[in-house]
């Protein structure tokens, strides 16, 4: 199927400074061979496999990444479904199959169905255990319970709490227990505590998101209580987050991640607990390796990889195709409308400029009246091909429905210090200028020191100056806004995005001067 909106941003792991050359920036050629490295395998100790995925955003289509594939496009739900049975067949009494959340919200598709067409082809993959991710609440806790319902599949939300009694929420469990090759296994699901910056309060309303370590540590000892040999957290926390956990909370012997999007194509081990994240879409299915000594059910060697899901190479699931049908035959109908051209693909990127990143930014400045303003890089998700650009083509690119923009009055010192922070290390989205700001960084400095210079109109930014700017909805409710006056919702990111598009149409793919970046 040919899929137009492309969708292969990943943030990638790396033990050097962020903001450096990174050799893990350069990515090797991905086969389903790769290794990643663990301790040496014990031929006498028992095998498990911990299958896994994570941030799915509704790409149930197969889309193009020629990060891991020129030839052929990658994902796509029927295909994943194949190299998972492919995997369980190997070992199927010591196989378990994990998600860490963020399932639905992300294409045009998942949000006509509100999320059904992605559970029900879940359904067919019989996940062990799912973990809840920020976008899983987007539409509401409503279309999320109506979303997961007839999924059969355990949701573990340990930290997603009622506020009357401080009991896990209703549909959901803190942890399972899963006996595999006798090998008792307890999985504890975490959503991010940070959730408030992503979603609005009225659609988390009765709900607390509790501390993670703090959740860890109360189920442990029940847990082992039960008899569990090994812990594993599905965590939807972040790759920098789970580290923060592994360090903090002892007896976690694996965290399956999410929420970052990282492609960790090595893994990485922190004190005792290995961590595995499998970037994101579908386009990978991690598989970690453990031995265990039968003896002590301690991990005594590992082996993790990603396989890549290169259709080409690969058989889709029939029964999965015949779920999708008819989802996507709504999707196409509703998404044929031409909104423009493209005179050459057109690019968004969530740690350096995109065209598409300067569109989106330009799109909501125009429409809210403020001079200028900065937005969050991460609300594109996909790239948009030569040609005829159609709905269902801007969607792709940018597919969430829920995010707005706002106005607000706030301090120059408050907007440095967020462009600042979107520098930092760890840091997974770039501040996009718009209107008449512009901003030159070194990414070769220290983490705290990367932005040189914030100017507008060509003079240097007052930090003591209170001005009037524009940022999307996310951005406004991070803590370097929350003393803004007159904060005013404006509208659709969404919608201007499609709007200006149309009307500026067509685009070539060339970025302006508005980001500069300066090396020593």
């Amino acid at each position: 199927m040919d899929i137009k909106g492309v969708r292969n941003q990943q943030i990638r792991v790396s033990k050097e400074q962020a903001g450096k050359v990174r050799k893990s920036d350069i990515r090797p050629e991905i086969t389903d061979k790769v290794s990643i490295g663990g301790e040496k395998s014990d031929d006498k100790s028992v095998k498990l496999n911990i299958l896994h995925m994570n941030d799915f955003h509704g790409a149930v289509e197969p889309m193009l990444d020629p990060d891991i594939s020129k030839e052929s496009t990658v994902g796509g739900i029927a295909y994943d479904k194949t190299v998972i049975d492919t995997e369980r067949e190997k070992n199927p009494e010591g196989t378990m199959l994990l998600n860490a959340g963020d399932i639905a919200e992300g294409t045009m598709v998942a949000y006509l169905s509100k999320g059904k067409v992605v559970t029900d082809a879940f359904k067919e993959l019989k996940f062990d255990a799912l973990a809840l991710g920020n976008h899983d609440f987007a539409w509401g806790q409503n279309d999320l319970r109506n979303m997961v319902e007839g999924l059969d599949t355990p949701i573990v939300a340990a930290n997603v709490t009622k506020t009357e009694d401080g009991e896990v929420m209703d549909g959901a469990k803190p942890y399972i227990m899963k006996d595999l090759n006798g090998i008792k296994v307890a999985v504890i699901g975490l959503d991010t505590p940070n959730i408030r910056h992503f979603v609005v309060d009225s659609k988390l309303e009765g709900l607390n998101f509790d501390k993670s370590a703090d959740t860890v540590k109360k189920y442990l000892p029940e847990v082992k209580e039960k008899g569990a040999d090994l812990v594993v957290v599905l965590s939807h926390l972040g790759a920098e987050e789970d580290k923060k956990l592994a360090k903090e909370v002892d007896g976690i012997d694996v965290i399956v991640g999410g929420h970052s999007h990282t492609v960790m194509d090595h893994g990485e081990k922190v004190g005792n607990t290995i961590i595995v994240q499998a970037g994101s879409l579908g386009r990978f299915i991690g598989n970690l390796q453990l031995d265990v000594d039968p003896t002590s059910k301690k991990i005594v060697g590992h082996n993790a990889k990603l396989i890549p899901v290169i259709t080409k190479d690969i058989k889709p699931d029939p029964q999965i195709q015949k779920i999708l049908a008819p989802y996507l035959a709504q999707a196409e109908k509703f998404g044929s409308e031409v909104m423009g051209e493209a005179k050459e693909d057109l690019h968004y990127s969530h740690r350096e400029m995109g065209k598409l990143n300067q569109i989106h930014a330009d799109s909501i400045c125009e429409k809210s009246g403020a001079p200028f303003g900065i937005c969050n890089s991460r609300t594109l998700r996909g790239h948009v091909k030569k040609g005829k650009v159609t709905r269902k083509d801007l969607y792709s690119a940018l597919p969430f429905t829920e995010e707005g923009f706002v106005t607000l009055n706030t301090q120059g010192s408050h907007i440095r210090q967020h462009i600042e922070d979107c520098l930092a290390d760890g840091a997974t989205e770039l501040a996009v200028p718009m209107g008449s700001l512009k901003y030159d960084y070194d990414p070769s400095k220290s983490s705290g020191q990367r932005l040189l210079s914030v100017k507008i109109d060509g003079r240097e930014m007052d930090n003591d100056k209170e001005y009037f700017v524009c940022v999307n909805e996310t951005m406004g409710r991070h803590k370097n806004f929350a003393s803004s006056r007159d904060k005013k919702q404006v509208g659709s990111s969404q919608d201007e995005f499609f709007s200006f598009f149309k009307t500026h149409s067509p685009w070539d793919n060339k970025i302006d001067d508005r980001i500069n970046l300066l090396t020593d």
